[in-house]
């Protein structure tokens, strides 16, 4: 195997573990910016799933590739490598130091002892870049960090990989500590050149907290996501109770249509404008006056509950309904349903409609809003004086 391939292997591998990772902190990701800065750089989820992808990638190249547990049970375990320097030792002994050409460079690069020490400085010089830049941690507490992620690294090969296998399959070795730390102080140092053609952390979270302010439609979105996951669950139960018969059907929709204004008025009414999606997002319902937030009055609650139930909500639920009685209605029952089904799809294309406006005109409001006088408030308090 190539020394190319050998190190290209885990970055293959680590490319394609990345989207299932990604996928599975997409949603906690969203939470915790859109509750701290209530809105989402794009610059900023960049710089994070690229951190995600280099930490895969140097966690990877640290395992793989994996031996079978049988062929490391039939060997003898690696003695640990606890002599500073002894990769410059082991250099000095089995490399041509005397370079004089191009065909001579490449020779001592394909040396082990160098190309390793070499990869091993560049580990960690990426975590140093981010470590200054973005997470704005100093000299002083990244050195040690960066030791520690090293040494994470020399205990996981230690161990085995945490004892999957009967002992290490690969060297402890002190110079590594050495070197990961050493490539990792370079890239905190080395921080500033390497990003001076992008904003400052401090821009990037202002960028954030003036789009938080103006509340967008996806973090809009996710709030109504958790407060019908919860509403989802309570619609599911009541299916398990309504027997599986026409006027089963219409009570169980009934029945989720009346749960769900009750859930959007009460709520609101008990907590001062929150609902539990609301809470999460830190977003709270107003009924604001001028430069004053009032509470909204219980009717203005029940009008906006009552057109988001009625009229939007329930509208994919609407057609399921339909489908189902078309199945088991005949002549005028089912002519009624047939209209109910073209009806609701109507209704679904004038909302996604509308959904389309508001995300591309300054008017963020929408219909229900303006019609019960009750709209979405940013709760995030920040002090954003950096201007891009």
């Amino acid at each position: 195997m190539s020394i190319i391939s050998t190190y290209l292997g885990p970055v293959h591998s680590a490319i394609l573990a990345f989207p299932l990772l990604a996928l599975v902190l997409t949603f906690p990701y969203l939470i915790y910016e859109y509750r701290h800065y209530g809105a989402i750089p794009l610059l900023r989820t960049i710089l994070v799933y690229t951190f995600i992808l280099y930490l895969i990638n140097a966690y990877f190249q640290v395992i793989l590739p994996l031996p079978s547990r049988a062929e490391v049970a039939a060997s003898a375990a690696p003695a640990m490598q606890m002599t500073p320097g002894h990769f410059l030792r082991m250099i000095r002994r089995t490399a041509d130091w005397h370079i004089h050409s191009l065909h001579g460079l490449k020779e001592f690069l394909k040396n082990p002892y160098v190309y390793q020490a070499i990869l091993n400085t560049i580990l960690l010089f990426p975590l140093g870049i981010y470590l200054h830049y973005y997470f704005r941690v100093n000299f002083f507490l990244a050195v040690p960090l960066m030791f520690l992620v090293s040494l994470f690294f020399e205990m996981t090969q230690r161990t085995g990989l945490y004892g999957l296998y009967a002992h290490a399959y690969r060297t402890f070795d002190v110079d590594d500590l050495i070197l990961n730390t050493a490539g990792g102080t370079v890239g905190w140092l080395l921080s500033p050149l390497i990003c001076f053609p992008l904003p400052s952390r401090d821009k990037i979270d202002a960028s954030a907290y003036r789009r938080g302010d103006s509340i967008p439609i996806f973090r809009r979105f996710l709030a109504f996501f958790v407060d019908f996951f919860v509403i989802s669950v309570i619609q599911w139960v009541i299916s398990l109770i309504i027997p599986a018969t026409a006027v089963g059907f219409v009570m169980e929709v009934l029945l989720s249509v009346v749960f769900t204004i009750i859930y959007f008025t009460v709520f609101p009414l008990m907590t001062d404008g929150y609902t539990l999606g609301k809470s999460l997002f830190r977003l709270r319902l107003t009924n604001r006056r001028g430069k004053h937030s009032l509470s909204p009055l219980p009717q203005q609650y029940l009008v906006r509950a009552a057109w988001i139930s009625i009229l939007i909500a329930h509208l994919p639920h609407y057609w399921v309904l339909c489908q189902e009685m078309k199945q088991i209605t005949y002549n005028n029952a089912f002519t009624f349903w047939d209209r109910f089904q073209t009806i609701t799809e109507i209704g679904m294309a004038v909302f996604v409609i509308e959904i389309i406006i508001r995300m591309i005109t300054q008017d963020k409001q929408f219909f229900y809003e303006k019609f019960s006088s009750v709209q979405n408030e940013n709760m995030i308090q920040h002090n954003n004086k950096e201007e891009d």
